[in-house]
């Protein structure tokens, strides 16, 4: 073999060689593959009221913290799941049952976005629950957003997505950020407290409101989770957050019936403790602590 032969091989080994490192960079998984991390939601025992930590890869959401007496408690299960900062906490509206422990979250755990309604002022509390939980948020760094309808945010390899408010309502519960949380092929609704006005203007709207599993709204009472609401998500499992022999009833025995006439499996703190809800992006799994 002539020299030049020789150099010319040589140099076409080298351009391979050179190639192969970017070549691997284009190689993606093979269609319809699983998600490589599960969606963890834990939808934590506090009482009647609502605090659920949503974990995928390294990301972590909460959405609502509990009454004023729940803060530490909130924050000692944020960390025994091994998260030690939230890339998102969403208070979906400022109830105490709902905000009362998130000025315990803030000052314990970093934030990166803090996700709230923007509310019309004659909604706007005075309360002192209100005013720890305002004053905190100022003093943190979280970056607060008021988001729109059809806000979208990553969180690990699963997606989130602002569905409401809507429109502008006349109570505090009709104001609640409801969101849909996607992963691989299934979904989950949370409703904050949303009742049948909010639940209205949802379904008026358009939004994709299906899904595999939801939290319902306001407890379980019976001013959410209308029959035509619950038929226009089509989920398999409930959950509902409430009290075990909480004043108000919850969840009322018209909503327990509703699921059970569309066949739909519910899940409740009262009797099941905190429930985490396990999913690979295609099977469902829930575990009970109770």
């Amino acid at each position: 073999m002539t020299r030049g032969k020789k150099s010319l091989i040589g140099a076409f080994l080298a351009l391979i060689l050179l190639l192969l490192p970017s070549c691997r960079t284009l190689q993606t998984a093979p269609a319809g593959q699983k998600p490589s991390s599960n969606l963890e939601i834990h939808i934590i025992d506090v009482g009647n009221a609502d605090a659920i930590l949503i974990i995928n890869s390294e990301d972590a959401l909460l959405i609502d913290a509990g009454e004023n007496n729940d803060g530490d408690d909130v924050v000692n299960y944020i960390r025994s799941q091994g998260v030690d900062s939230l890339d998102y906490a969403i208070a979906t509206h400022p109830d105490s049952d709902h905000i009362g422990g998130m000025d315990v979250v803030i000052d314990e755990i970093d934030i990166e976005k803090f996700i709230m309604p923007l509310l019309p002022d004659n909604l706007v509390p005075n309360t002192r629950t209100y005013l720890d939980f305002k004053n905190a948020l100022e003093g943190s760094d979280a970056e607060v957003e008021h988001p729109k309808p059809d806000s979208r945010y990553p969180l690990g390899g699963a997606e989130f997505t602002i569905l409401g408010p809507v429109e502008q309502h006349n109570s505090t519960n009709n104001m609640s950020v409801v969101c849909r949380v996607d992963f691989g092929r299934r979904r989950f609704l949370f409703m904050g407290d949303a009742e049948k006005e909010a639940e209205n203007s949802l379904v008026k709207s358009g939004a994709d409101l299906n899904a595999d599993l939801i939290k319902l709204g306001h407890h379980g009472s019976r001013s959410s989770s209308q029959e035509k609401f619950l038929k226009a998500v089509n989920p398999v499992y409930a959950i509902i957050s409430c009290g075990a022999g909480n004043r108000y009833g919850h969840p009322h025995s018209q909503t327990l019936s509703t699921l059970k006439k569309l066949g739909i499996t519910c899940f409740r703190t009262d009797i099941h403790g905190t429930i985490t809800v396990i999913s690979d992006g295609e099977d469902i799994t829930i575990k009970k602590s109770a």
